[in-house]
């Protein structure tokens, strides 16, 4: 089965067969605020967002990725942001991730700010 990923500025979504039940369901459609701008990824139609308990990972090509959200789609939905093209993304159930770089100066991995 091949898995559905997403990204959106520095929103990295990658689908998951399922959410934690240890994950707390949010009262939001917002998976991401800017820490600079207060800019911020936000959804539109039928998601819900849940918060997953602190330290919680996923293992992406053999490295632990720490989880930021996690996201049921129900319909397909629109991910918008002041300064980003809109995407839509299929319904499904989704891991938020922090995107991340690598920087070659520092060698090493850091991740994206907003």
């Amino acid at each position: 089965m091949k898995h559905k990923i997403f990204r959106h500025g520095d929103v990295d979504g990658r689908e998951i067969e399922s959410i934690p039940s240890t994950a707390k369901l949010l009262d939001t459609k917002t998976v991401a605020y800017g820490e600079v701008t207060g800019h911020h990824h936000t959804f539109t139609g039928q998601v819900l967002v849940y918060q997953p308990i602190e330290g919680q990972t996923i293992k992406i090509d053999g490295e632990d990725i720490p989880v930021q959200k996690y996201i049921e789609v129900i319909e397909d939905s629109t991910l918008i942001h002041q300064e980003h093209n809109q995407i839509l993304v299929q319904k499904g159930v989704y891991a938020i991730l922090q995107e991340r770089e690598w920087n070659p100066f520092e060698q090493q991995i850091r991740k994206v700010l907003d």
